[in-house]
């Protein structure tokens, strides 16, 4: 209790500092003010503000303008701040005007956290900055680059950063505040770098070749900063790649040349809930480097992201899904790395004054020097709060972005977001008036703690994607494309009726990746064995049609189960077979999986007959019936999905199936097949014809004896089927 009552009172004394000038989150008066109490009071609004901001950039005439503020704005009314209601449909200012006074305004809104477009535009609001006992981490806008010449121009431009803050600095004075520590002095630069801006090919099933790359990259920056005083801090983006990052950070701040540098730090998000043990990790690595490191910790700005991709790709959540929680981690983790600062430094990177507040009371009470750590802020956002805390004597350091106007946006949005979230301190404090007290609770008396496991309130549940980012799985996949090498090294046969069959002629599959490669053999089936399997398919369908739906929708289950076992042999086929990506051939394999999940589940609601009008004395019941034989013909580019989902449809629903794959994709169709007879399907209801298209599906097409043709190809080959099975021919019912 003691404890909180020392939170709470230098929380306090924090609030008590900041002056009644800055005392807003920003001025209600102006533009900028008036947007933000909109998307506050408005969720809609809200959305459409920051899609337009997102979009504004690109829109360079006032018509475009005037049509994209009338598209996004319109439908709210006449709830929208009257500079949207001018030239939005009421026109009280020409396209022209309205288009100027809404670009400045936003371009305005992005300055607020930008400091400039390179170091020589950002120069005099970092002089600015320093002159107010504040100083900064540099941070150019981008991440994410999508190609290669994008990326080695990211990176010139941090040699550039580095080089022009660098000769810049030369005329700062020491001062002892900001550009010292308990040790001694510290570098008056500092660059915050992204990894993914330096690099357009990361992919953590590449995951040793994108490590090398990443680290070719930004070796360089690492010299250069050594060489010239600079602190270099790696930013942590999303959480796939966090331990890609931590790897390469590890590794390269301890090669000979690098590893006697006390001035590399990176980043440890609070809100992912491995946090603490990547804290305890890297207090653990600071002491066998035995040259301090820096750790920014901050509570994480991919909330959103990390949430949705988790439940897109049924992953369980790796970050807190409550704010509490997420609090209370953040103190944790600076308490830890506080007692161990001789070790690690702590960059408190925060605005929410309670997590500042029990940082400061534990480094007091633990005899922490008051400078072996330092308080980290956006640039733009609660400057008041900065200002107290340097003048209480804390070293305080903002994130100072510098970048062009396009790439500005997407990160205004960010900071747009992170100020109208209903949980954000400053919205709570500023915006919403919460009193002190209650902003400076201790969160886990509050908090309910949650888990990982992501809710299964849906009607379908997907099958989780593989993750790469796990070694294990990794060396899965490795180990499956080893033995994939050699094991289809035979020639499949077509089957028809359960028998194996044997033809003069093959197609041998080619791995496309590498030409001189034969991933294995099918025989190829002739009209003959066509003909044969649609008699014998039309034969069983009234058999197969009278199987009780329970027993067709089981079956289905035991193929999904027999692909989730074979999976990472599955994966490694389409790789060789197709020469798709481990991630494109795993979400062949697991769409694959859904199918046959689905439509049994949907076949058990279609069997449910209805019940058809009121007439006295009828009883009419709707129900779904089988139409006889269907004819299957796939593409190559999904060569188990799509193929497996249009099998299973068919047959779930009482077809006998004639199954033809693309020429470019027989042997996945033939494991298919073996899967097939392996879970119990009987041997009349599906039947596997290699063949080529202009013979075996052109035949099968024009059969009187098929009833369904589904199929999945080019545009030419469907509307001939199309045209071809629209005729009635001698024999057909």
């Amino acid at each position: 209790m003691d404890l909180q009552k020392d939170i709470e009172s230098k929380g306090l004394q924090i609030f008590q500092n900041i002056s009644t000038e800055g005392i807003g989150l920003f001025n209600k008066d102006w533009w900028y003010g008036k947007v933000m109490e909109w998307s506050m009071r408005n969720e809609h609004f809200k959305t459409q503000m920051f899609r337009f901001v997102d979009v504004l950039p690109y829109l360079n005439k006032s018509s475009d303008i005037a049509k994209h503020l009338k598209e996004y704005f319109a439908e709210s009314g006449d709830k929208m701040p009257s500079i949207f209601n001018f030239g939005a449909g009421i026109g009280a200012l020409a396209p022209g005007i309205l288009a100027g006074t809404v670009k400045k305004n936003v371009t305005q809104m992005a300055k607020m956290f930008i400091v400039g477009e390179d170091s020589k535009g950002a120069f005099d609001r970092l002089d600015k900055l320093r002159k107010t006992n504040i100083t900064f981490t540099a941070d150019l806008l981008g991440e994410a680059c999508l190609n290669e010449k994008e990326a080695l121009e990211y990176q010139t431009r941090y040699i550039e950063l580095l080089q022009g803050l660098h000769t810049l600095s030369e005329k700062w004075e020491l001062n002892p505040l900001i550009d010292a520590n308990h040790l001694g002095e510290i570098p008056k630069v500092n660059v915050s770098v992204k990894l993914s801006a330096l690099y357009s090919q990361i992919k953590v099933e590449a995951w040793e070749p994108s490590k090398q790359a990443l680290k070719e990259r930004l070796r360089p920056i690492l010299q250069i900063a050594k060489e010239r005083n600079i602190f270099i801090n790696m930013d942590l983006e999303q959480y796939s790649l966090k331990q890609l990052t931590f790897e390469v950070f590890k590794e390269l701040v301890t090669e000979p040349e690098l590893i006697d540098y006390p001035h590399f730090g990176l980043v440890i998000q609070a809100y992912l809930r491995d946090s603490l043990k990547d804290t305890q990790d890297f207090i653990q690595f600071a002491k066998e480097r035995k040259t301090p490191i820096t750790v920014r910790l901050v509570k994480g700005a991919y909330w959103d992201y990390e949430t949705v991709e988790s439940e897109q790709r049924r992953w369980p959540y790796p970050v807190y899904t409550n704010k509490a929680e997420c609090d209370a981690n953040y103190e944790d983790c600076a308490k830890l790395l506080l007692d161990n600062y001789k070790h690690i430094h702590l960059a408190i990177a925060s605005h929410n004054v309670r997590s500042i507040s029990a940082a400061l009371v534990h480094a007091e009470k633990n005899n922490v020097p008051k400078n072996a750590f330092e308080i980290q802020m956006l640039y733009g956002m609660a400057d008041a709060f900065k200002q107290s805390l340097s003048s209480m004597g804390y070293r305080v350091r903002v994130y100072a972005p510098i970048g062009e106007l396009i790439p500005g946006m997407a990160y205004l949005v960010r900071r747009l977001l992170e100020n109208t979230s209903n949980e954000s301190f400053l919205r709570s404090k500023f915006a919403e008036g919460e009193s002190s007290e209650r902003l400076l609770r201790d969160p886990k008396e509050y908090m309910k703690p949650t888990t990982a496991d992501l809710k299964n309130d849906a009607n379908f549940q997907n099958e989780a994607f593989l993750d790469f980012g796990y070694p294990h799985i990794r060396q899965k996949t490795k180990d499956a494309l080893a033995k994939s090498k050699t094991m289809y090294q035979k020639t499949f046969p077509i089957v028809v009726n359960g028998k194996n069959i044997t033809t003069e002629r093959q197609i041998k599959s080619i791995n496309p990746s590498q030409s001189d490669e034969v991933v294995g053999s099918v025989y190829v089936a002739s009209t003959v064995e066509a003909d044969e399997a649609v008699k014998i398919a039309n034969d069983y369908w009234p058999k197969w049609r009278k199987t009780p739906t329970e027993n067709r929708c089981a079956l289905l289950e035991k193929l999904a189960n027999k692909m989730v076992e074979r999976r990472y042999e599955l994966i490694a086929l389409m790789v060789r077979e197709v020469g798709k990506s481990w991630k494109e051939a795993d979400g062949d394999v697991f769409e694959a999986i859904d199918f046959c999940r689905y439509y049994a589940k949907d076949m058990r609601r279609l069997d449910q007959a209805r019940k058809m009008g009121h007439a006295p004395g009828e009883h009419s019941l709707y129900q779904y019936q089988s139409r006889g034989v269907c004819a299957v013909i796939a593409p190559w580019n999904f060569p188990l999905a799509i193929l497996t989902g249009m099998v299973t449809a068919a047959a779930v629903t009482g077809n006998t199936v004639i199954m033809k794959p693309a020429e470019q994709s027989t042997i996945i169709a033939a494991v298919l097949m073996d899967m097939i007879q392996q879970v119990g399907f009987p041997s009349g209801v599906i039947h596997f014809l290699p063949g080529y298209g202009d013979e075996i599906g052109e035949f099968l097409v024009n059969h009187a004896l098929i009833s369904t043709i589904a199929f999945t190809g080019s545009k030419e080959v469907g509307l001939k089927i199309v045209e071809t099975s629209g005729k009635t021919l001698p024999g057909q019912r």
